[in-house]
C-alpha cells in the first residue's frame, strides 16, 4: 500500500551483473505511482555479505528470489541480464506461483560475446581486484571502458558503474560470470506464469538474437527497445517505464 492508501501491485526488480540496487532506483521512483517496488539484494554485489552455499551462486540467488516470491507474493518480477537468468532458474520450481515475469536482456542460453574470457573466472577476479586497488582515475578509466560496451549513449556512463565495481566481491562476480558463460539448460514454456522477454537493438553483450531465442523457447512475446544498449534502464528509461506501466494495466 502506498502513502496515498491505494493498494498497488508489487513489483520485484532483480539487478544484473556488476550492478547494485542503486542502478535501478530511478526506475523504482518512476514506477512508484503504479507499483509497490521492491529491489532484490544479491549478496556479494550489494555489500551485504556473500552467497553462503557453494556449487552455484546463481542457483543460490534463485533460491533467495523464490523465497521472497513466496513471502511477498509480487504480481510482477523483472530480471535484468544476470537477474533474468536468476529468475529463470527460480521458476524451474513448478510450485512457485507468480502472475508475471519479465526477462530483460537476459543471456540465453549463455553469455556469448565474451564467453572465452569469463569461463576461466580468474581474469574477471584479477581485473576487479586491480580496479579496486588502483588509484581512482586509473580504476575508473578501466571500468568506463567496459561500461561503454553496455550503453549506446556513452554520455550515460556515470560514477555508479565504478562505485558498483569497487563494492562487488571479485570472487563472487567471477563465479557468477563463469556460470553465465556456462549457461542454462533450454527452458520450456512456463505453465503457471505469464511472461514477456525484452531485448535491445544495440546490445553488445546479449544480442537481440538471444532475446528472440528465449522468447521462442518460452512461447511468449518479445518487446524490443531498438535504440537501447544492454543497460536498457539508462538508454531507454522512459520507454521502459511506459512498458511496465502498460503491464500494470493488465494486472
Amino acid at each position: 500500500m502506498g502513502f496515498d492508501g491505494v493498494v498497488k501491485p508489487r513489483l520485484l526488480l532483480i539487478h544484473g551483473w556488476l550492478h547494485s540496487r542503486k542502478r535501478y532506483l530511478p526506475l523504482a521512483r518512476a514506477l512508484a505511482d503504479r507499483y509497490d517496488v521492491v529491489l532484490q539484494p544479491l549478496p556479494g554485489y550489494d555489500d551485504i555479505g556473500r552467497p553462503t552455499r557453494t556449487g552455484g551462486h546463481l542457483a543460490w540467488y534463485a533460491d533467495q528470489v523464490a523465497g521472497r516470491i513466496r513471502r511477498q507474493r509480487p504480481q510482477v518480477v523483472v530480471g535484468f541480464s544476470m537477474g533474468g537468468q536468476i529468475l529463470l532458474r527460480a521458476l524451474q520450481d513448478r510450485t512457485l506461483t507468480l502472475p508475471w515475469a519479465v526477462f530483460s536482456n537476459t543471456p540465453y542460453p549463455a553469455l556469448a560475446p565474451i564467453n572465452g574470457l569469463v569461463r576461466r573466472g580468474w581474469p574477471v577476479a584479477w581485473g576487479l581486484r586491480a580496479v579496486q586497488k588502483a588509484p581512482r582515475p586509473l580504476g575508473k578509466g578501466l571500468v568506463d571502458l567496459f561500461a561503454r560496451q553496455t550503453v549506446r549513449d556513452h554520455r550515460l556512463v556515470d560514477d555508479l558503474f565504478y562505485e558498483d565495481a569497487c563494492r562487488v566481491k571479485p570472487a563472487v562476480a567471477a563465479a557468477s560470470a563463469q556460470e553465465l558463460a556456462r549457461g542454462i539448460d533450454r527452458v520450456a514454456p512456463l505453465k503457471h506464469t505469464a511472461a514477456v522477454v525484452t531485448g535491445s537493438g544495440h546490445d553488445r553483450l546479449v544480442p537481440l538474437a538471444q532475446a528472440r531465442h528465449l522468447a521462442r523457447d518460452l512461447a511468449v512475446p518479445l518487446v524490443t527497445f531498438p535504440e537501447a544498449g544492454h543497460t536498457v534502464v539508462l538508454d531507454a528509461l522512459a520507454d521502459y517505464v511506459s512498458f511496465l506501466g502498460l503491464l500494470a494495466r493488465r494486472l
